[in-house]
């Protein structure tokens, strides 16, 4: 498969959402958008590994945000939870989107670990299929997560 993938990491204390190589059907930065929509600028990557895979908290942090998608209020994230977490003495927000409804049990200002439960790969919000829309944020700055996990999550990388 030509598609580039992110490679699971261990037991650090950033991993990635999931254990095991995924497949990113979009990467970071500027795209045409794949539906209407959806952005021109990406400001995350879209793992694909597959409809209802579980999804796994990148690191040790507060649920900062949260919106079940229900009214709409989260705009083209759909059903999305925001960790907040301190990594090396910055602030790093990790976005989870377009999870499948009803599948997280998070709520605002819940304490977070490394690898908990988040919810299930869906397709809620804007989303061309189902997918895991991954972000993140290092002191308000949203940077591209693949060479930042690469460099924080250990053994993480891309083929």
């Amino acid at each position: 498969d030509p598609r580039p993938t992110a490679a699971g990491a261990g037991n650090g204390p950033i991993r990635w959402p999931f254990p095991y190589p995924v497949h990113i059907s979009s990467g970071f930065g500027p795209r045409i958008a794949p539906c209407n929509g959806c952005s021109t600028y990406h400001e995350g990557i879209d793992m694909v590994p597959g409809d209802k895979a579980a999804i796994f908290s990148a690191s040790t942090g507060v649920v900062t945000s949260r919106d079940d998608g229900s009214d709409g209020s989260y705009g083209s994230y759909g059903n999305v939870v925001v960790i907040t977490s301190q990594v090396n003495g910055h602030t790093v927000k990790f976005t989870y989107a377009h999870m499948t409804t009803g599948s997280s049990a998070m709520v605002l200002g819940q304490k977070v670990d490394v690898g908990d439960f988040i919810g299930l790969v869906g397709e809620t919000g804007e989303a061309t299929g189902p997918h895991l829309h991954f972000e993140v944020n290092v002191d308000g700055t949203t940077l591209d997560p693949i060479p930042w996990m690469v460099a924080n999550a250990g053994t993480g990388g891309t083929n």
